[in-house]
C-alpha cells in the first residue's frame, strides 16, 4: 500500500505565519558528545499544523481533549483552479460534498504550495462565509487545505475559522503535494498532532492512502 506524505518539511528559513514565532532549530547546549538533541522554537501553527476551537475561541476545546479518531478519517480532495486572493464559492465544492460522508474530510487542492517560500504564498485563495457553511451543513468534521490559511491572509478575515471552529470543525492548513491524489477516489487521511496539553493548535504529519472497500471507519 502507498502512502502518500502531504507535509511540509520543519526547517529554518521556512515560511511561518505574519506575527507568529520565527520556527528555528538548533543543536541543544550541553548535551554530552556523542549524543544529539535538537532545539525546537517554534509556534503550535507552525508548517503542515492543524487547528483546533481554542485557536479562535477561549473557551474552545484543544487538541488533547479529542479522541484518535478524529484525526485519521475518511475523506475525498476537491480539486480548484483559482486566481489569486480568491474567494472559493460554496457552488465550486458542490461536486466534493456529495461525495465526503458525514464526519469525514473535505481536502482542497488549490495547488497553491507551488509558492511556497514565495511572497504570492500569502496571496492565496480562501473560503467564503458561504462555502463554510455548505461545508458544515454536510456533516464535515475536518477541512484541510494547501495554503497557508483557510481565511483570507491579505484581507485579514477571520469568518472561516469563525464559522468551521464554532461548528467543531477541524482546520488543516499547509498541505503540499495534492496532486499525487486522485480527486476520483476516496482516501484515509491522518492529520495526527502532537499531544500537548491545552494545545490550540499542532504540527502534525499528514498522509494519505487510497480507501479500501473493506476498510471501517
Amino acid at each position: 500500500m502507498k502512502i502518500v506524505d502531504l507535509t511540509q518539511t520543519i526547517e529554518n528559513g521556512m515560511p511561518f505565519f505574519p506575527g507568529d514565532p520565527e520556527p528555528r532549530l538548533f543543536p541543544a547546549q550541553g548535551v554530552l558528545a556523542p549524543w544529539r538533541v535538537l532545539e525546537l522554537h517554534l509556534g503550535s501553527h507552525t508548517g503542515s499544523h492543524i487547528d483546533a476551537p481554542a485557536h479562535y475561541f477561549p473557551s474552545g476545546l484543544t487538541l488533547d481533549r479529542y479522541p484518535p479518531e478524529r484525526f485519521v478519517l475518511p475523506g475525498v480532495v476537491a480539486t480548484l483552479r483559482l486566481e489569486k486572493e480568491t474567494a472559493i464559492a460554496p457552488e465550486a465544492l458542490e461536486g466534493a460534498l456529495r461525495e465526503v460522508e458525514k464526519g469525514g474530510a473535505l481536502v482542497l487542492h488549490t495547488g497553491w504550495d507551488c509558492y511556497w517560500g514565495r511572497p504570492d504564498y500569502l496571496a492565496h485563495p480562501y473560503l467564503s462565509r458561504g462555502a463554510c457553511r455548505v461545508i458544515v451543513e454536510a456533516g464535515v468534521s475536518l477541512v484541510a487545505i494547501d495554503t497557508l490559511n483557510v481565511d483570507s491572509t491579505r484581507l485579514g478575515t477571520w469568518h472561516a475559522h469563525e464559522e468551521l471552529l464554532g461548528n467543531d470543525v477541524l482546520i488543516v492548513e499547509n498541505l503540499r503535494g495534492l496532486e499525487q491524489l486522485d480527486s476520483n477516489l476516496r482516501y484515509i487521511f491522518a492529520f495526527v498532532p502532537l499531544r500537548i496539553a491545552g494545545a490550540d493548535g499542532a504540527p502534525i504529519r499528514a498522509l494519505a492512502w487510497p480507501r479500501q472497500k473493506d476498510d471501517e471507519m
